[in-house]
C-alpha cells in the first residue's frame, strides 16, 4: 500500500466550509480555546508512525492567530506552511468544541 494520500483541494475547501459553518452555529462568531500552549512534534517526525518522536517543541495558539491575522491583512504573505498554523487552531477548536 502506498503511503501517499491524494486529497483534492476542492474536498478540503468544501469540508472546511461545512465544518466552520457547524462550528459557528454551535459557538457563534468566536471560539474560546482553553489553553494557549501546546506540544508540537517536529514536522519530519510527525508522520513516522513507526518511530517514537524524539523532538518536541512548544507551540502557541496566540502566535498562530497573529500569523494568520497578518496573512488576512496582506494575502501576499501567504505560504503553504501557514496551513500548519491554521491546522493547530482547528485541532484545538475540535478538541474543545465537542458538539
Amino acid at each position: 500500500m502506498s503511503e501517499r494520500v491524494r486529497v483534492s483541494v476542492d474536498l478540503l475547501r468544501r469540508a472546511s466550509e461545512i465544518l466552520l459553518d457547524h462550528l459557528e452555529s454551535v459557538e457563534g462568531d468566536v471560539v474560546l480555546l482553553e489553553r494557549d500552549l501546546f506540544w508540537a512534534i517536529a514536522p519530519e517526525q510527525i508522520h513516522d508512525a513507526y518511530t517514537e518522536p524524539s523532538t518536541f517543541t512548544i507551540g502557541q495558539l496566540s502566535a498562530c492567530v497573529e500569523n494568520l491575522e497578518q496573512i488576512v491583512e496582506d494575502p501576499a504573505r501567504s505560504t503553504s506552511f501557514a496551513l500548519a498554523w491554521l491546522a493547530d487552531l482547528l485541532r484545538s477548536a475540535g478538541y474543545v468544541v465537542t458538539r
